[in-house]
């Protein structure tokens, strides 16, 4: 039936489905190396607010675990291993795709307050302001930094995988290119340009929406976050509750619980919560706020 509905695969033997599987949901799809498809049944909720049927449309699907009730419409290159949670919604996307041994943005090195370096924060996914602080600003204390490190790095490695995460009930549109991104529960992704080795912190509670045109690479972007509007990123911790937008350009910096930053740039600025740049002639380097 699925290849009558314009399927192909490397090896059908390789292709397992659920015993409730509906073939007629799936069509133009062409499958390589071990996929995994769930029960694809009812109707998701797509980006202009329609309800469209469960399935798996016009696609290549290379090595992917596939959980119930997803929709993927219309993916130009591949989707290549992930673990698509129950409920998501993958639709316009040009690739998707994990390489071995991902690290999602942990473990990055941030050159935060001196943009020469020599105070090196290191990104992971339950890095606390208080934490980089001591990080940041406490060289003189060669022990501790020295331990610090060591959890940093070992909270990295806990995260190591070869297959990226898309969370239950996420919903990725029109993005380009997601390379060794994972993206949490309920997270949204519309319209961006570029996400390379990154982590986008998502829950029901806390939507995280990355938006139109954004480009970020070796970044994490904490959970009720709002990034959109041609933002560049680069090496960069957006914490929670902030909202990052305008066109503003940042690498090398760290941005904590509720910062808003529109319009200006930064380089290798260290932001505490709270803080607030909203101004087009706006150049912050080697900061502490």
């Amino acid at each position: 039936v699925l290849e009558s509905q314009g399927c192909s695969a490397q090896d059908w033997s390789l292709v397992k489905v659920a015993e409730d599987f509906e073939p007629s949901r799936v069509k133009n799809v062409q499958f390589v190396g071990r996929v995994n498809i769930c029960r694809l049944a009812g109707e998701i909720k797509a980006a202009s607010g329609l309800m469209k049927p469960a399935g798996i449309y016009n696609a290549t699907i290379a090595d992917c675990t596939i959980g119930d009730d997803v929709r993927i419409c219309n993916v130009g290159v591949h989707i290549s291993n992930y673990e698509i949670g129950p409920g998501a919604c993958i639709e316009n996307v040009g690739k998707m795709e994990t390489s071995a041994g991902a690290l999602f943005g942990n473990g990055v090195e941030v050159a935060a307050v001196n943009e020469a370096g020599g105070r090196e924060v290191i990104i992971f996914n339950e890095l606390s302001v208080q934490f980089a602080y001591l990080m940041c600003l406490h060289r003189y204390r060669p022990k501790l930094i020295k331990r610090l490190a060591e959890i940093a790095k070992k909270e990295a490695e806990k995260v190591r995988a070869d297959c990226g995460k898309v969370g239950e009930g996420s919903q990725i549109f029109s993005a380009t290119e997601i390379i060794d991104v994972n993206i949490g529960r309920c997270a949204i992704v519309n319209g961006a340009a570029c996400l390379i080795n990154g982590t986008i912190l998502s829950s029901a509670e806390a939507v995280t929406t990355v938006g139109a045109n954004v480009s970020a690479e070796d970044f994490i972007i904490a959970e009720g976050s709002l990034v959109t509007d041609a933002v560049n990123l680069k090496k960069v911790f957006v914490g929670q509750g902030c909202q990052v937008g305008k066109q503003f350009s940042a690498e090398n910096s760290l941005f904590f619980a509720n910062c808003e930053a529109f319009h200006g740039e930064a380089c290798s600025i260290f932001a505490g919560p709270y803080t607030v740049t909203h101004h087009k002639s706006t150049l912050l380097i080697a900061c502490l706020y």
